[in-house]
């Protein structure tokens, strides 16, 4: 018999985004063609929303570096050169990620780049012309290559004096992925999280299509480039705009080579990353931007193999050309 939709959510702001949790089913109840949900079933949600609120939360303390009291910005202040620091098992897996990333790109994506971050939003801030004594102070701070872990005390050492390690290019997909983790483990099966316009939808639509998502190329007057379809599926995006590039909620000034601490263009205005993991699609958007298509197909390839997920992107460069991986099956907006 069918049954009328329902859902049940919580916004929140956590990290300096909005977050929306959406839970429409579970165990398959609550689907237009399905049985409804239990009153048993709406306690769970309710529980399983506040419990969102708290791994969002658990990840902020964690690797907030806007925040003094989190793990992540307490290593900054604390750490001695050289000298093994201990971080909890969630810090370190970041850490473990981002160098393993730095390595897939051959350097060009570096968590450690806040130095050269902070140096250009003063650069710009003041006008200043002359600034190359700057830059090179920033980039004696630089180098995942000075980032080293011990698994046997679950320590970090850095191996530069001031050194920052930077959460922005992946936080929000990490976070989507420990609360994707906790409501599939506990049963939903429809729903959705919305993290500052990173995406992760789970399952299908209650009425049983898929989730659908459209792709804009802003430098067409927002024209449609297409529609896709995201069961079990994130989606993150990043664009440039005269303010410099733009992340979420997030801006960067400039994206950073790493090794010159000069600003870099790799002729891109927007990218968009689709993965069954959202911290894969999270993460890929910078690298991509920073790295360019064609070896952003090559880190695709690798990282996709090694985490056996998909991943595949729609970007737009400068001129306003589309480009769209082979393997993204889409609907182009002239079939709509």
């Amino acid at each position: 018999m069918a049954v009328g939709i329902e859902e049940q959510s919580t916004t929140f702001n956590e990290f300096e985004n909005l977050i929306t949790v959406v839970i429409h089913s579970i165990q398959g109840r609550g689907m237009r063609d399905g049985d409804p949900l239990t009153e048993k079933d709406k306690k769970d949600i309710k529980v399983l929303l506040s419990e969102c609120r708290g791994i969002a939360n658990k990840v902020s303390r964690c690797l907030n570096t806007r925040i003094n009291r989190a793990e992540l910005s307490s290593l900054m202040r604390r750490y001695e050169v050289n000298k093994p620091f201990k971080i909890s098992p969630m810090l370190y897996e970041f850490i473990e990620a981002n160098l393993h990333v730095y390595d897939l790109a051959e350097g060009d994506y570096d968590f450690t780049v806040t130095p050269l971050t902070i140096a250009w939003r003063e650069i710009d801030e003041k006008g200043l012309t002359d600034y190359d004594d700057m830059l090179q102070e920033a980039l004696s701070r630089v180098g995942a290559e000075y980032v080293e872990l011990d698994p046997e005390t679950s320590s970090v050492i850095l191996k530069l004096p001031n050194m920052r390690l930077d959460h922005g290019a992946s936080y929000r997909g990490y976070t989507l992925r420990y609360m994707k983790e906790h409501l599939i483990r506990n049963g939903v099966t429809s729903g959705y999280i919305n993290m500052g316009g990173t995406l992760h939808m789970i399952g299908r639509k209650p009425d049983g299509s898929s989730w659908r998502s459209s792709l804009i190329n802003q430098l067409d007057e927002g024209s449609s480039i297409g529609v896709i379809e995201l069961q079990d599926k994130a989606i993150a995006s990043a664009t440039v705009d005269e303010r410099g590039y733009v992340k979420g909620t997030r801006l960067y000034r400039h994206l950073i080579n790493p090794y010159t601490g000069k600003k870099r263009d790799t002729g891109l205005f927007s990218v968009s990353c689709i993965s069954d993991s959202p911290w894969v699609a999270d993460i890929t958007t910078t690298v991509i931007f920073l790295i360019g298509l064609e070896r952003g197909e090559k880190f695709m390839k690798q990282i996709s193999e090694e985490m056996n997920v998909f991943i595949a992107y729609t970007a737009v460069n400068n001129k306003g050309e589309v480009f769209v991986s082979p393997s993204l099956e889409f609907v182009p907006a002239g079939d709509i």
